[in-house]
């Protein structure tokens, strides 16, 4: 995963200058910052906010994190990427689960982002204290409403304090009311006479009585700005008395002043150097070399420092400087008045610099103030893919969109990138009739382009790139009718019949051009065309050796190798997904894929204890991100292994959480999921009367008769058990026939194994053991090579009574391994003493006791407990390598393992877990 473009200059604090007026009042007010969450710095340009926040800064006694805000940081990734570098700049070692989020194409993460960053500010034994300075350029309600949330849930170590030109869209009133926000206005930054004097005096090197200073500060209302280009003015007249008497004006008075007594008394060749790099708001040498075709820039900008033209540093190093904003307002103001031509030269020249240095955010709004359109263009097209792979798609969204739709027409690339990057951001978004009318027209001005004579100046390997574009597009659109709409039948059409085209592609079309039809597929229970996709971009991966998008995509692998019932496959792939987040330090939520799919395993194979912890720590990890994907799943488990272990309060306490999780989240595909384990306790708690009436009145019952979708698949199974409890056998019967087909059809073993396990069960129940007998036969003909045990035993007496029968008459005529292998299912049934009569259709969960069970997923081997030894003896990879005879990579694959077996996140985690399982 790329880091964004990150200036260094924006979160380094601004060196305090030699020479400057130490306002003592103003700096023990700022110490009182940490008596209130926040502490707002509200005036007009000019009046030194910046300078006293730096000044109180370096005098801090704890750590600082500064940041320089811009128009570019309006888009939340990036602001709060910032934020976290700026925090990390000042030594708090926070941020990285936070990153992975902001990452993310989900705009609904950034709340959970934000809460990952606070729990972990709230651990660092320092306080802090983030100052952003200039907010008044963020306009984006979304930052205003995240910087709310850390205000309102801030660690009592984190302190904020912002500087603006205006009072930011905060709730400033209710601060205030209670106390908590300490303001310094432009009242109390406006300089008093006595410190006035001191800056003429003693900052700008001026003589004058102090009927003089009285009367400058008069004049310019202690507006600081004001007086020190009264004090330039000043050095240049030798009645300096008549010079202050004449003196007058408003601010802007003083900004159309500064060009006929400062710039015009310049020399040429220093004027022209000022107004030519005034054009960006950041210069060093080499960009004022490209701009002013001045060798000696880095010699000039020294001098411009020294002669106080309101150039400030903006690193220890003098690299890096900017003007004065009113005074750099002032140069761009003739610059553009006297040479309009140059003005835009530069800007181009400005952008083309930035764009070799890799810096877009830089390169595009000087390539926009050229207004030249197919400039933009060119360079949005070079971009795309370092933005898409850092995650900024809101800033890429909102640049493609200022281009004219004349422009998007003759770059089909930049047109389809804009709306699979709106479809990624807004996947379920009801937009307006205007972005409605928006994005159809580019998809047709593409289309058009296609169909038309006018694409022969396109290779023919670019039309190829854009039908598969388009092809993508459709997907989505398709996909998403579904979903919205809640009709399974068209989603499952989708996935059935779109083909994912093969990508030659840039990085944001290779990462997310699966996307909608993975989501088709994965939802629609047609995983055989999901896996050969994901395989061919894994094998690309791997050779391209890009193991980042070996992790993005590998996840997704696993959940349909479980579907499938490649439960082996699916625990090796995630042993190796294990070893590739732990090599590369993923962040959540990713990393906390391996562990829902340790849960799902677990449990399939009857090591409740282990699915137990799994599903807790999945939930624990992802529930502050709010990641529905992991929490789904792994609440699932939970509730299923409380059932079966007897806790039923424990079952009841998780569908709640459940609950509670998917409503904050507002998806409704999670509804049917959560109503059909609800019914399942029910069941369980003997209130059959509750399980059928919602059996009665749901609607799934009837479309799980004419089409079955894998998304709802538990649901249907449950429908099926309450039909089984009722004595209802031919309406279970053809429920799961219903099921069966549908699985059957998309070879879907996991589907499989699980209705033919409730197929046994009913037949059991109804008297038709014969054929009990050889449906069992084929269940476990299928389940063996997998190990499956839990399916067996939640169908309950029935299943046990079938086995029994099963043993008794096919068990000499079967093959060893499984005969082998239905005995073990058999001996997990030994009951309790003082054992209740199960009736048909309930489970056995708290009146059978299952054999003790291994507390790993599998047992450690013999190499593997070596290397458990090792490790909680502290030895590193290099030194178990050396001890044991073998190589490095081989170590690292023997804890990776571990990490696995044992469900843990670290080498401390993994000898912590050891422990409590007696393993050491």
């Amino acid at each position: 995963m790329l880091e964004p473009d990150l200036l260094g200059t924006k979160f380094t604090v601004p060196p305090v200058r030699s020479r400057l007026l130490k306002r003592s009042h103003l700096l023990t007010l700022l110490e009182q910052n940490r008596r209130v969450p926040l502490t707002l710095l509200s005036a007009s340009a000019g009046f030194g906010k910046t300078t006293l926040l730096s000044a109180w800064a370096s005098q801090y006694n704890g750590q600082v994190a500064w940041l320089a805000l811009e128009e570019q940081d309006n888009d939340p990734m990036r602001f709060w990427a910032y934020v976290i570098a700026a925090l990390r700049k000042a030594g708090a070692p926070v941020g990285a689960p936070a990153e992975a989020l902001l990452h993310s194409s989900q705009s609904a993460l950034l709340t959970g982002a934000l809460t990952s960053l606070i729990n972990e500010l709230a651990n660092l034994e320092q306080d802090i204290a983030l100052i952003l300075d200039d907010y008044h350029v963020i306009r984006e309600q979304a930052l205003h409403t995240s910087l709310q949330f850390m205000l309102e849930h801030r660690p009592p170590n984190l302190y904020l304090l912002l500087a603006s030109r205006v009072d930011p869209a905060l709730p400033l009133a209710r601060l205030r009311a209670r106390g908590q926000m300490l303001e310094i206005r432009e009242t109390d930054l406006r300089l008093h006479t006595e410190e006035a004097g001191q800056f003429l005096r003693q900052v700008m090197g001026l003589t004058l009585t102090e009927e003089e200073i009285a009367l400058l500060e008069t004049r310019t209302e202690g507006w600081i700005t004001g007086l020190q280009l009264a004090a330039l003015s000043l050095r240049r007249h030798t009645d300096a008395s008549a010079f202050i008497q004449a003196f007058t004006g408003s601010h802007r008075f003083i900004l159309d002043y500064v060009q006929g007594e400062i710039l015009e008394l310049l020399p040429e060749d220093q004027q022209r150097f000022l107004l030519y790099a005034s054009v960006p708001t950041r210069i060093n040498a080499e960009i004022c070399q490209a701009l002013t075709g001045e060798a000696a820039s880095q010699q000039a900008l020294e001098g411009l420092e020294r002669e106080n033209l309101f150039l400030l540093p903006l690193d220890e190093e003098r690299r890096w400087y900017r003007f004065h904003t009113l005074f750099r307002e002032v140069l761009l103001a003739r610059l553009q008045t006297s040479q309009p031509e140059q003005f835009l030269r530069l800007h181009r020249e400005a952008a083309l610099w930035y764009q070799r240095q890799g810096w877009a955010h830089e390169a595009i709004p000087h390539a926009l103030a050229t207004r030249d359109y197919v400039f933009v263009a060119e360079l949005l097209g070079d971009c795309v893919e370092r933005l898409s792979l850092q995650g900024e798609l809101k800033t890429l969204l909102a640049w493609i969109k200022q281009l004219p739709t004349g422009v998007l027409r003759e770059h089909p690339r930049l047109a389809t990138s804009y709306l699979l990057i709106f479809n990624l951001l807004f996947p379920f978004s009801q937009q307006e009739q205007e972005e409605k009318t928006y994005l159809q027209q580019l998809q047709e001005s593409v289309e058009q382009l296609l169909q038309s004579g006018n694409h022969t100046s396109l290779p023919a390997i670019e039309q190829d790139r854009l039908r598969k574009r388009l092809l993508i597009l459709d997907t989505w659109k398709l996909a998403k009718k579904a979903l919205s709409a809640g009709n399974m039948e068209q989603l499952s059409k989708v996935a059935e019949e779109m083909q994912h085209p093969e990508l030659d592609d840039d990085a944001l079309w290779q990462q997310h051009g699966l996307a909608p039809f993975a989501m088709s597929w994965r939802m629609a229970g047609n995983f055989p065309p999901m896996v050969t996709a994901i395989q061919k971009i894994r094998q690309r991966a791997r050779i391209a050796q890009d193991r980042s998008q070996e992790v993005h995509i590998l996840w997704g692998l696993i959940a349909a190798q479980i579907a499938l019932g490649q439960l082996r496959e699916a625990q090796d792939c995630c042993q190796d997904l294990q070893q590739l987040i732990n090599s590369l330090k993923i962040p959540l939520p990713l990393a906390a894929y391996p562990t829902l799919f340790q849960a799902q395993l677990a449990y399939a194979w009857n090591q409740l204890d282990v699915a137990h912890r799994a599903a807790r720590q999945a939930i624990d990890r992802t529930l502050p991100l709010q990641y529905m994907d992991i929490l789904m799943g792994a609440y699932e488990v939970l509730v299923r292994v409380c059932i079966v272990q007897g806790d039923l309060t424990g079952a009841e306490q998780a569908l709640s959480e459940m609950e509670q999780a998917n409503q904050a989240a507002g998806i409704p595909l999670f509804r049917p999921w959560i109503e059909g384990l609800k019914a399942h306790l029910w069941l369980v708690q003997g209130n059959l009367a509750q399980a059928v009436g919602w059996a009665e009145h749901t609607p799934y019952r009837q479309e799980a008769l004419t089409y079955s979708v894998y998304s709802r698949e538990s649901t249907y199974l449950i429908l099926a058990r309450i039909s089984l409890a009722q004595q209802n056998y031919p309406q279970a019967l053809q429920l799961l026939a219903a099921l069966l087909s549908s699985a059957e059809r998309l070879s879907r073993a996991g589907s499989i194994i699980s209705i033919l396990a409730w197929q046994v069960a009913v037949l059991q129940a109804s008297g038709a053991r014969q054929e009990a007998k050889r449906v069992l036969s084929r269940l476990l003909t299928l389940a063996e090579p997998e190990g499956y045990t839990r399916v067996f035993l939640d169908a309950g007496e029935p299943m046990y009574q079938a086995l029994q029968a099963w043993l008794a008459t096919e068990q000499k005529l079967a093959s060893p391994v499984l005969a082998t292998y239905a005995l073990d299912i058999f001996t997990a049934f030994a009951r309790t003493p003082g054992e209740t009569v199960v009736q048909p259709g309930t489970s056995l969960s708290s009146t059978t006791q299952t054999c003790p069970a291994s507390p790993l997923l599998e047992p450690l081997t013999p190499r593997e407990q070596e290397v458990l030894y090792l490790l909680a003896e502290g030895a590193s990879n290099q030194v178990i390598a050396e001890r044991l005879v073998v190589s490095l990579t081989t170590v690292k694959k023997h804890v990776g393992s571990l990490f696995l077996k044992l469900a843990a996140d670290n080498r401390t985690h993994a000898v912590a877990l050891a422990r409590e399982l007696s393993l050491l």
